[in-house]
């Protein structure tokens, strides 16, 4: 099947989330017309408004709101993407305590799957998670060779399966419980591919931790950390330093491979940047010397990350760099008030 030109209907699954708003910009910016899914249509109107003072185009005939209320139903899912030719799927269920938000995450991927197909999309973008590649500080991920879309976080999965109640009770286990629900969902989607057949290609955008301007509601959990950390809260710290992606460009990825050949039933490792703490510390300090930055991490293997990820394909999509650590980190506390 072919990309799809600007121009065509592409459904945004949960325009309102801080990727998906960031992804509806990106796609009326590049000339697509968007209908994008919202829970309540009492944040549609704010989200036009901010889209507008953005400068992108917001008429009806160019920008539409539904709602989807049940990321479950495949019946509801079928009459939004009705009449769509591509969509953007990077909405997820409600984090709940218990071990059945795996497989809700499996569902939540597999139900609109089936409703693409069933009425005709053409190219479907899902947004998985680097967990599904590797997961974040453990010292068994190779440093030898660039890890590259062929690595599974089966590690993680096996972590997930054989914890015991005692792990469970972890305030980290909540880590493993997304990881596990990401990878297996992932898998999921291309064995959907291979033995459905179904009406679309699909391309799979996998970020890490987003950072980047907040476009609208409320914070995503990882962004909080970055407010968190200049007021000297320490909370992010118990993230395990890999890659940092700029928002931006992970919404620009979730447009470009709509339209790009080289997208086509590909993973695309929407990385970033490789971080370490105490260089996100210096910079913050550097541009927020009244702010009271937490003191550097101790000397660590982990710390700053230690492997690095092919980001060649994700690279020529987006024309050849990355946003910076620095100026992400900038633009996010610009958007955050500081």
């Amino acid at each position: 099947m072919a990309p799809l030109p600007h121009g065509a209907l592409t459904v945004i699954v949960g325009i309102t989330g801080y990727v998906g708003s960031n992804t509806g910009l990106q796609a009326l910016k590049a000339g697509y017309r968007v209908r994008g899914t919202v829970r309540s249509m009492a944040k549609a109107e704010e989200l036009r408004a901010v889209y507008q003072k953005a400068g992108a185009d917001v008429s009806p005939d160019k920008l539409q709101f539904v709602t989807l209320d049940d990321l479950y139903n495949q019946s509801k899912y079928e009459g939004v993407f009705a009449g769509a030719d591509g969509v953007i799927h990077p909405a997820l269920p409600t984090p709940s305590g218990g071990d059945d938000w795996v497989d809700q995450i499996i569902q939540s991927t597999l139900i609109p799957l089936r409703a693409a197909s069933k009425v005709g999309i053409k190219r479907f973008v899902l947004t998985a998670t680097l967990g599904t590649v590797l997961m974040p500080g453990s010292p068994d991920i190779p440093t030898d060779r660039l890890i590259n879309d062929k690595d599974w976080n089966d590690a993680g999965i096996q972590a997930f399966q054989t914890a015991t109640e005692e792990d469970k009770k972890s305030p980290s286990f909540f880590r493993y419980r997304y990881v596990a629900g990401k990878t297996l969902a992932e898998r999921a989607a291309w064995n959907f591919v291979e033995t459905q057949n179904p009406s679309f290609d699909l391309a799979v955008i996998i970020p890490p931790m987003n950072w980047g301007p907040k476009l609208y509601g409320s914070s995503a959990i990882s962004l909080d950390w970055l407010g968190k950390l200049l007021e000297g809260d320490e909370t992010a710290f118990s993230m395990p330093p890999f890659y940092i992606v700029d928002v931006r460009d992970d919404a620009k990825l979730h447009i470009v491979a709509l339209s790009d050949p080289d997208a086509t039933n590909k993973r695309v490792l929407a990385v970033g940047n490789p971080h370490g703490w105490n260089e996100v510390l210096a910079i913050m300090r550097k541009h927020y010397p009244k702010q009271p930055i937490p003191a550097d991490r101790p000397a660590s293997p982990l710390d700053p990350c230690p492997w690095r990820v092919d980001d060649s394909l994700p690279k020529k999509m987006l024309g050849g760099k990355w946003i910076s650590l620095e100026q992400t980190i900038v633009d996010s506390a610009e958007s955050l008030g500081y």
